[in-house]
């Protein structure tokens, strides 16, 4: 069981933003063409939601503390998976210190390796010391590291995002996502000529059980592959990633390993998170659009509205 309780226990309860609840957290980047530039002012966003002007409740950028969840799911292929491991060593000494990591093992079920914490020396040893075995685990952990993750973001003034590492085969998941029980009664079933059917409604299905939950969602994946069923597979990782606000990069050679790690991790730690209020009577749905005069914003526009 995945301890939310300890999980928060690190983090003081930021104070309450002004106004009222509820709030829609919504992940945003500033798009600087690598120059610098100040971090966004909710004095200087204008926001609508499903058409109507919504109030900017709170704003929190790069400077501001973050809890970055890195999941790793590795279990396809050593010499690939230790690559990686010594990618994330380096590249986490470069985050500031106010970025706070914590390390969970997604195959075999969701658990944590390395508490919360801005000391990297203990992550490194998690990393370094996590077996390369088991059965994948991305898609099965991912409802309970969203969770996990919805959770902080509601009791706490923080930055959330999630950051996957993964070399997952569609062959390799403990639940059979190959095999769909083919209706033989039935000739226009597709299932019975087009196998990644299956593996495709099976991640629409996920991607619409997780289209509430608020934190960006990165995933890096070390070994791309061409046959049909791990293209469907894949195509569906990025259809997950970017549906919650991120990206799914996937490494068609080892050379493109480090580079695809330290841009999810870059990409991950300029997250600003921009809080909106929700006005009564929403709806199922919310569509966002954000402006901020001579500065081009990214941001995940459609979210699904739970009891708020």
């Amino acid at each position: 069981m995945w301890p939310v309780l300890w999980l928060l226990s690190w983090l003081a309860p930021g104070p309450p933003p002004p106004g009222r609840e509820p709030v829609l957290r919504v992940p945003v980047w500033l798009e600087t063409n690598g120059s610098e530039h100040p971090a966004l002012q909710a004095r200087e966003i204008s926001a609508s939601l499903n058409g109507a002007p919504a109030r900017v409740v709170r704003v929190l950028g790069p400077q501001h503390d973050m809890l970055l969840l890195l999941l790793l799911d590795l279990t396809e292929d050593l010499s690939l998976a230790q690559l990686a491991k010594q990618t994330l060593a380096t590249e986490l000494e470069k985050l500031p210190a106010h970025i706070y990591v914590t390390v969970l093992r997604a195959s075999d079920g969701l658990r944590v390796l390395a508490d919360p914490s801005a000391e990297r020396a203990p992550l490194m040893a998690a990393i370094r010391e996590l077996p390369v075995s088991g059965k994948a685990g991305l898609l099965e952990s991912l409802p309970a590291a969203l969770k996990l993750a919805e959770v902080v973001l509601g009791k706490a003034a923080v930055r959330v995002g999630l950051l996957y590492v993964s070399d997952s085969s569609i062959y390799n998941y403990r639940d059979d996502y190959i095999n769909p029980v083919i209706n033989y009664s039935d000739r226009h079933d597709l299932s019975r000529r087009f196998p990644e059917v299956f593996v495709k409604e099976k991640i629409s299905r996920l991607e619409r059980q997780l289209a509430a939950l608020e934190s960006p969602l990165f995933i890096v994946h070390l070994s791309y592959r061409n046959d049909r069923l791990n293209e469907a597979y894949q195509t569906g990782l990025m259809q997950l990633a970017a549906a919650l606000g991120g990206s799914a990069r996937f490494c068609r050679s080892r050379q493109e390993i480090s580079g695809q790690i330290a841009g999810a991790l870059e990409r991950l730690a300029a997250v600003h998170r921009v809080d909106l209020e929700v006005p009564p009577r929403a709806g199922k749905f919310a569509t966002v659009q954000l402006e901020a005069p001579g500065r081009p914003l990214v941001y995940r526009n459609r979210f699904a509205l739970e009891a708020r």
